[in-house]
């Protein structure tokens, strides 16, 4: 495999371990659960590294902190669908607050990151 960049960068590292956490759990969810709320876990929190791929993948360019910010989004909106996998008894209590652990690290790490790349674009 060829090594990319982003690939390197510990906050793509991290995501890429809570996807394979996120998708072990999301396996026992309901049938009818794996493809609703399941799916949108998934596709949400797949669009994390690739958003960081997106934004580091080349260098830092000028659209970097833009698909840096959509990491962000894509952030709140996971840990908001794991919230409701929550409420609604798919997802135990525990369960959830180490994957918003891990979401809250991974935010912060990408806040520092974005940052870094203001400052580098003045």
């Amino acid at each position: 495999m060829i090594e990319r960049p982003h690939t390197q960068m510990p906050v793509w590292q991290k995501t890429m371990q809570l996807i394979h956490l996120i998708y072990t759990v999301s396996a026992t969810f309901p049938e009818s659960e794996k493809e609703g709320l399941g799916r949108k876990i998934k596709n949400r929190l797949t669009d994390i590294p690739v958003s960081i791929a997106s934004a580091l993948g080349s260098g830092i360019q000028p659209g970097s902190s833009a698909h840096l910010r959509h990491a962000l989004e894509a952030i709140t909106e996971v840990e908001t669908l794991l919230y409701v996998a929550t409420r609604v008894s798919i997802l135990r209590p525990n369960e959830f607050e180490q994957f918003q652990d891990e979401l809250v690290a991974i935010q912060q790490e990408l806040m520092s990151l974005i940052s870094r790349v203001d400052k580098k674009k003045r």
